[in-house]
């Protein structure tokens, strides 16, 4: 009778905790997805066709939890058509069946967030709604960061702990991660991994004000290796970095000029340094400014970066249409010019969010 009970027991325990998680999952409207498809062209004969689908979950877990999952995957017909070093778009990576961008536990309070699990520096940091509508990764997060770590940026991802903390218009965020950024699923490449003596670690804090639709962030990034690099500003194997903290650190503003009927222009501008001047990238600083109504979205965006090998310039201009609350067509155009010469890529994307 007593082992009868028992598997009694069990088997209400079993059967109370797949209630709950169903109920769970049954009262959270919880998840939702974004595909884009970009063809690009670089006005000779390379072409290029690039296709990211983005998969996000959020599961009510009790009040304030949750458990938060995305996954990125990656299709395209070709390698790089251009030269470039920052690169032109920031959806373009190497062909990927799944990989994990987010995968862990969300607790949500009044002033702020607690995260604990795998992530990456893009889901926090770097965009605004002005960087965001351009295609060129730098707008995403800045080369003296993304050129210069080997971290958990797009499309890698690494264990961390990220937090931010707001108070009238001000916000502190802050996020502690793995030194290198990995999105494989085998044993020695996978975004669990945590191993500070040779990968080191990465942090990342930035301060935000907001006021009246204007926007300024201040930032510092700090990692315990430096990363060897060669003269074509190739990155070594993690296990070759030297036992030497390097940070970067950078300034953005965001302000709007103008505003009528629904109607603004805002400009913007930022500036970064890395600490290292054998990094991968040095310095970086770019301007530019934006038109926005209920449908369109037009920028122009010019961009300088200074790396280890030479000097890059580039220069963007794009327009979004809106054309249903769920589909925008994007079509861009880009000249870049650096030491291995001058590129002009036209592209065009697609953008489907569900």
């Amino acid at each position: 009778p007593f082992f009868k009970i028992m598997k009694t027991t069990r088997r209400n325990i079993l059967l109370s905790a797949l209630c709950c998680i169903s109920t769970s999952m049954a009262n959270a409207q919880s998840f939702w997805g974004n595909y884009t498809t970009e063809w690009q062209w670089d006005m000779n004969k390379g072409t290029n066709w690039v296709n990211l689908l983005r998969l996000e979950m959020s599961v009510p877990l009790w009040k304030g939890g949750s458990l938060e999952a995305a996954t990125l995957h990656v299709a395209k017909t070709g390698d790089g058509i251009i030269d470039d070093w920052q690169g032109f778009s920031n959806i373009e990576a190497d062909n990927m069946f799944a990989g994990i961008a987010v995968l862990g536990y969300m607790h949500e309070w009044k002033a702020g967030h607690l995260f604990v699990g795998v992530r990456n520096v893009n889901e926090d940091f770097f965009t605004s709604d002005v960087t965001a509508l351009f295609t060129n990764s730098s707008c995403g997060i800045f080369p003296t960061i993304a050129a210069s770590y080997p971290i958990a940026n797009y499309p890698l991802s690494g264990l961390t702990v990220y937090f931010d903390v707001s108070k009238g218009g001000w916000t502190f965020r802050n996020s502690l991660y793995n030194g290198v950024g990995y999105n494989g699923w085998k044993h020695h490449d996978n975004p669990f991994i945590i191993n500070p003596k040779r990968d080191g670690i990465f942090n990342i804090s930035q301060l935000e004000y907001s006021w009246r639709g204007a926007l300024y962030y201040a930032g510092v990034t700090l990692h315990t290796r430096r990363f060897v690099f060669d003269d074509e500003s190739e990155m070594a194997p993690a296990d070759e970095a030297v036992h030497k903290t390097s940070c970067a650190w950078w300034v953005y503003g965001e302000q709007p000029v103008w505003k009528s009927d629904g109607k603004t222009i805002t400009c913007m501008a930022q500036y970064s340094e890395n600490t290292c001047r054998e990094s991968g990238c040095y310095r970086y600083a770019e301007a530019g400014g934006a038109y926005t109504d209920s449908l369109n979205m037009c920028g122009i965006s010019g961009q300088y970066a200074q790396f280890c090998q030479d000097n890059e310039f580039s220069l963007e201009l794009t327009w979004r249409r809106q054309l249903t609350k769920s589909i925008a067509i994007q079509p861009s155009f880009q000249y870049i010019n650096n030491g291995n010469g001058n590129f002009i890529v036209l592209s065009t994307r697609l953008c489907c969010s569900f």
